[in-house]
């Protein structure tokens, strides 16, 4: 099996690459990265059976090239597209197998499967927040899987929720708070909290490694190399295991 890394000498990809060489299915890895102030075109990368995609949102056009190009399979791990970019990835799903997600920890999905299941029980008689934490290096605020969670909540009521950044005043009732905090070297601390009168829900998830993602992300490019072309994210892979 051949493996495309973009973004491999990068924090999450230099893992993923590491993780690679451990596979016994594992015989080529292709990385791909920066080279000086310049990303390799990856016109020049040889076709691979999986992309693995730990990059950067501004190289979406290159990688979907790539993938319909060599009708390779593409794990996408990056966060903060437009939505043009994302109507391009729905796009090319249509030619080829593409797996995204946010988040790539199997404990997020378990999480956003329970949510599907209590928002609908606790709104509105519940005020939904959400707090995060990630390390001072991390560029995107709120992040991406914090968005996921509030977009899993608010499709899963009938009342209607608006996703603002933080609170700048009196809380709105409709509002669904994301609140973004950034220090050290936290991995990823998400918490859903859902206060009613005189008692509080919460429902968090702490990424103690690096590693989960890594596994994650290494578990959906396994499988996806044998789907039918079609957009897939993590519940896929989940009911599937």
């Amino acid at each position: 099996m051949k493996v495309t890394v973009v973004g491999s000498r990068g924090k999450m990809g230099s893992l993923i690459c590491e993780l690679l060489k451990s596979k016994a299915n594992v015989e080529v890895i292709y990385d791909v990265d920066q080279v000086g102030s310049t990303y390799q075109f990856l016109k020049d990368v040889p076709k691979s059976n999986v992309l693995i995609d730990f990059s950067h949102h501004s190289l979406t056009d290159d990688i979907l090239a790539y993938g319909v190009k060599h009708k390779t399979p593409l794990v996408i791990a990056t966060t903060g597209h437009s939505a043009l970019q994302l109507e391009k990835i729905k796009q090319a799903s249509k030619l080829i197998p593409i797996f995204m997600s946010s988040n790539y920890s199997f404990g997020i999905e378990v999480v956003s499967h329970v949510l599907r299941q209590i928002s609908k029980l606790l709104v509105p008689d519940f005020d939904v927040e959400i707090i995060e934490k990630h390390h001072h290096h991390k560029i995107d605020a709120p992040s991406g899987t914090s968005k996921h969670l509030a977009k899993t909540i608010i499709s899963s009521v009938k009342t209607p929720l608006v996703e603002v950044q933080g609170h700048q005043g009196k809380r709105e009732k409709t509002d669904l708070a994301i609140h973004a905090v950034r220090g050290g070297s936290i991995v990823g601390d998400h918490t859903v909290m859902f206060a009613g009168q005189d008692e509080i829900i919460e429902i968090s998830h702490y990424a103690q490694s690096r590693s989960i993602f890594a596994q994650g992300a290494l578990k959906a490019a396994f499988w996806i190399v044998d789907q039918k072309r079609g957009f897939y994210q993590m519940q896929d892979l989940l009911k599937e295991l």
